[in-house]
């Protein structure tokens, strides 16, 4: 066998004889399974629930309820509950169980104008949201009674017309029908585009699961490091210059470093396939921006073992390293847009890197 893969095995072994990688093994996916549950559930950080009291068998406030009810999907946070007993409208606003409530007047299908009262807003001293649920629910209500309204209107404006009525059908048709809020779809190489771009919360997940791999596999590196200096300290390079065999020992340090760094990514990703497989990039772009960050990695680690004579500086400023990575890698931030000095100190980070291009895959 020759002398680099003898040194190789034996790097190996010193690296899986520290606790640390076993311990970053198991934790590492804990982490990430444990993050991809939280971050999918459905349940938002505040939930605000308004009542709402209302004839079902009025065309028109079903509408309006049928509304508020589709308002939800802009709105998640907001949910409105239907009511057929006024008193448990009350009584539930009351405890607490609702941050308030509304009740439709009787005299709702008669609305003319903006100024005739539709709603009656019942809340009680911890009601705070009503701003919020008052745009929602005068929103709904204009959804539905916009075309009574405006036949209504035309019909008392020009009573000598009778097919008014047929008209403005006709036209609130054609807008239900022309959808004026309809989002373009733009169709390319790669194939229907997505009608959104991606929110701020999926990039910030995408950083923040790809920034904690990298960054786990660069404090392991700085783990094991001083186990390998403190070698360079007994002289073993002296020694292995004698012989012609220096390079061939930094090389499978280097190798021994690769492959360490290439099972803790490779163990967060499998993680984050599980939980969350939206979070990974295309394979082969994921692929590549591993493999390149972790041999990054390992050459920055055998740079710091042939540079140093102690393990002292890195026992002293490793925690200023990590925060400088969790800063200025990109695990929680472009910085680019904030200011291009900034972008430029990002960049020399190799976490960023390694963040930016699963990002841009």
């Amino acid at each position: 066998m020759s002398f680099f893969a003898v040194s190789f095995v034996l790097n190996l072994k010193k690296f899986a004889l520290k606790k640390a990688l076993w311990l970053t093994l198991a934790l590492l996916p804990t982490a990430l399974v444990l993050g991809g549950i939280l971050a999918q559930a459905d349940t938002p950080v505040i939930e605000i629930t308004a009542g709402v009291h209302y004839d079902p068998a009025s065309d028109l406030e079903a509408r309006i309820f049928e509304a508020l009810a589709e308002s939800v999907s802009t709105t998640p946070f907001v949910s409105f509950v239907a009511y057929d007993d006024l008193d448990a409208l009350l009584r539930d606003v009351r405890l607490g169980r609702l941050e308030c409530g509304y009740v439709l007047s009787a005299d709702i299908e008669k609305i003319t104008s903006r100024d005739q009262a539709v709603a009656t807003i019942i809340s009680s001293p911890r009601t705070v949201a009503t701003p919020i649920l008052n745009e929602l629910v005068a929103a709904a209500i204009l959804s539905a009674s916009a075309q009574d309204i405006t036949q209504t209107w035309l019909v008392s404006q020009f009573p000598e017309h009778n097919d008014i009525t047929d008209f403005v059908t006709g036209h609130f048709e054609a807008y239900r029908q022309m959808d004026i809020f309809m989002e373009p779809e733009f169709a390319g190489r790669a194939g229907l585009a997505e009608r959104e771009a991606p929110s701020t919360a999926f990039v910030t997940q995408k950083r923040v699961f790809h920034g904690l791999t990298g960054l786990t596999i660069l404090v392991l590196m700085m783990f094991c490091a001083p186990i390998f200096i403190d070698e360079q300290r007994l002289g073993l390079p002296a020694a292995l210059r004698a012989c012609g065999k220096l390079t061939p020992y930094y090389a499978s340090l280097w190798a021994a470093a690769f492959v360490i760094a290439l099972a803790i990514g490779a163990a967060g990703l499998v993680s984050m396939a599980l939980v969350t497989p939206q979070l990974l990039a295309v394979a082969h772009a994921q692929a590549i921006a591993l493999v390149t960050y972790a041999a990054v990695t390992a050459a920055l680690m055998v740079v710091a073992v042939r540079a140093l004579r102690s393990a002292a500086l890195i026992q002293s400023f490793g925690l200023i390293i990590v925060i400088l990575n969790i800063f200025f890698g990109g695990m929680l931030l472009d910085l680019a847009e904030i200011s291009p000095e900034l972008a430029r100190l990002q960049r020399v980070f190799p976490l960023s890197w390694y963040i930016e291009a699963v990002l841009g895959s």
